[in-house]
């Protein structure tokens, strides 16, 4: 075939890839959400075929020919440099994935899929039931086949690289580590002086809200956001996440039994930042393809905690929203001025749950996770000893114990589904979104009047053009230069964070 065949073949295969994926991620979601008890069995067949057929897609000997035929190389895996960026996006992507899915035996991924879909329902029971018992056998499996599948791919430095690379590509332990360190430094600096100071209060926050009408305001805001209702839905689960199961079918969920009402809001609203990515990256050109999502998780969470924290948590967006907000709960909050609500929600304190962290508190979580899951793949930590371990690591970070597990080790979902590797996404969203705002700072220095009259369209259609429209086109590296203008620097998070707390706290 010629060039022109070539990339056209590789679309082809791409676009039914697509579907497959689709089709495991409507399977995921019904689990998730509707599924009864006693489908597991059947369902963890289910994700083992789809798993499978989807591992020999993209390792087939086609897929390899159609690589060499279009250029792609260890020195060039974008292929040859007279495709468009679109295709050489496409081409260096299942360049990575054919190299990496390859290494691991097909019989490997299948019974990843199987375990996994097991080990799901046994973490839900066992948080329900305090008893870490019941998920540790499960865990066990998972660490084991993870282990396994570390030395399949291979390393250079740490068995932990292939798996952070999964969900960050090109991103290691050491330089994780590295920035981790000094964000670490940074936060519990400015722990130190918030706790010399006096505690706001967010009492009125754990009052009795009504679901239906704490539903109706994050539609609300969803809105406004951009979120467009006739290509997504919102629902409950146990853990709030996002999902695409097609190219216009954006599926997220909250949940509103926690104990405050403020944690229900912005996981709505988190959620949402996800979503609007996935809608933006849905454009003509890329819908229907592996480029038409977010390019990477820590670029993904960046989106979600701009919206959550940047914007929903800042005084500005509450000059718009807290008289609806007040007048829909009278009771909780007509007493309680707007400062003090945003002081309320800006809380900072040390907590036991990851999801409810405050915002200075939250990578400290992250970086606890990234430490034991970085023991457990090397070997230096035991499943058996991950409670205990768990409770020191709480202890020495952030100066509280769990009670019990379901408010420590059995917190998360991502590890029975699989997903170690994906935890340092989450704080390097942190750092992404600082530096986000700077450049939108420059580009629109009256941002802050549009968050304040509600104008959220205004952001979002920045964010859209700047970000989520490119897709996985470029990589999360290219993205960053071009909106920034420089690689990752940390210190515009930190900076952030001093800047923002030093008002709340009148530091």
């Amino acid at each position: 075939m010629d060039r022109k065949a070539n990339i056209a073949r590789l679309k082809e295969i791409d676009h039914e890839r697509v579907l497959y994926q689709n089709i495991t991620a409507l399977l995921g979601w019904d689990q998730e959400i509707n599924m009864p008890e006693s489908g597991v069995e059947g369902r963890s067949e289910q994700m083992a075929l789809m798993q499978g057929v989807l591992h020999d897609k993209i390792t087939s000997g086609e897929i390899g020919d159609l690589l060499d035929a279009l250029g792609a190389s260890e020195q060039q895996s974008s292929g040859d440099p007279s495709f468009s960026d679109m295709e050489r996006g496409l081409i260096r992507e299942y360049f990575r994935e054919y190299n990496r899915e390859r290494k691991i035996p097909k019989k490997l991924v299948q019974e990843m899929a199987v375990v996994t879909s097991k080990a799901q329902p046994a973490w839900v029971e066992a948080r329900k039931s305090q008893d870490f018992s019941i998920f540790q056998t499960h865990l066990e499996k998972i660490v084991a086949l993870t282990r396994e599948t570390t030395e399949c791919l291979g390393y250079k430095e740490h068995p932990y690289d292939p798996l952070i690379d999964q969900y960050e590509p090109g991103m290691t332990t050491s330089e994780v580590a590295r920035v981790f360190s000094g964000v670490k430094k940074d936060i519990v600096a400015l722990l130190g002086k918030i706790a010399e100071k006096g505690q706001v209060d967010d009492s009125f926050l754990y009052e009795p809200y009504d679901n239906k009408l704490q539903d109706d305001f994050g539609r609300k805001i969803l809105t406004d956001m951009g979120f467009d209702f006739q290509r997504g839905i919102l629902t409950e689960s146990a853990h709030p996440f996002t999902t695409g199961v097609g190219k216009d079918d954006i599926r997220i969920t909250t949940r509103y039994n926690e104990p405050s009402m403020s944690s229900s809001l912005f996981s709505t609203i988190h959620e949402g930042g996800h979503a609007l990515y996935e809608m933006g990256a849905a454009s003509p050109e890329l819908k229907g393809t592996s480029l038409g999502t977010g390019i990477s998780l820590a670029v993904h969470e960046s989106q979600s905690r701009f919206w959550e924290n940047i914007v929903a948590r800042s005084d500005d967006f509450w000059e718009n929203y807290y008289a609806s907000l007040q007048g829909m709960f009278p009771d909780q909050l007509g007493k309680v001025s707007r400062d003090a609500f945003v002081r309320g929600i800006n809380k900072v304190e040390p907590s036991m749950i990851r999801v409810n962290a405050d915002e200075v508190t939250y990578s400290l979580h992250i970086i606890l996770r990234f430490e034991i899951e970085t023991a457990l793949v090397n070997g230096e930590l035991e499943v058996k000893d991950l409670p205990e371990a768990w409770n020191e690591k709480m202890r020495e970070m952030l100066g509280v114990i769990p009670a019990n597990s379901a408010e420590g080790v059995l917190q998360d979902v991502h590890w029975s589904a699989g997903l170690i590797g994906y935890f340092p996404t989450y704080a390097l969203g942190n750092l992404f979104s600082a530096q986000f705002l700077e450049t939108l700072k420059q580009e629109i220095p009256d941002y802050r009047e549009h968050i304040s009259s509600g104008n959220l369209i205004h952001l979002q259609r920045w964010l859209n053009e700047k970000i989520y429209q490119k897709g996985g086109v470029y990589t999360a590296t290219e993205v960053l230069q071009q909106v920034t203008g420089k690689p990752l620097d940390p210190s515009h998070f930190s900076r952030y964070l001093e800047e923002k707390y030093t008002r709340i706290y009148d530091l």
